[in-house]
């Protein structure tokens, strides 16, 4: 897989579209058991573990992940993330990732939501 995720250059859309098929790479990397399953959030594609969204492509092509709120305000923090605001709303636990981030970064911040989205779920 390559280091950057290309965007194109085109429209949104376009973006948008790379973005999904970069997430739809990026589930392989996870643990078959329990199933990751393919969803929708806030009309973007996303991913569930256990029934709990744990990521989604926004609608600019970001990747964007549900994590515990202190580690969202240190990738804040350090300028490796991005808070999510949902109209006037920042979303505690939740932190957006750039395809300029790269694949790296991404597959690393896919796995950790992931293994927080297990936490919730545990019965």
């Amino acid at each position: 897989m390559a280091d950057s995720i290309d965007l194109g250059g085109g429209a949104p859309a376009d973006g948008y579209a790379a973005g999904v098929a970069a997430l739809h790479d990026l589930v392989s990397e996870l643990p078959p058991r329990p199933p990751v399953t393919q969803g929708r959030m806030f009309n973007g594609d996303g991913l569930r573990v256990r029934g709990r969204m744990f990521a989604f492509i926004g609608r600019n092509g970001d990747l964007v992940v549900k994590l515990p709120e202190p580690r969202v305000r240190q990738l804040v923090d350090q300028n490796t993330g991005a808070a999510v605001v949902m109209g006037t709303r920042t979303m505690r636990e939740w932190v957006r990732f750039p395809a300029e981030a790269g694949v790296g970064r991404w597959s690393e911040a896919l796995e950790e939501a992931h293994g927080f989205a297990l936490t919730l779920t545990a019965s």
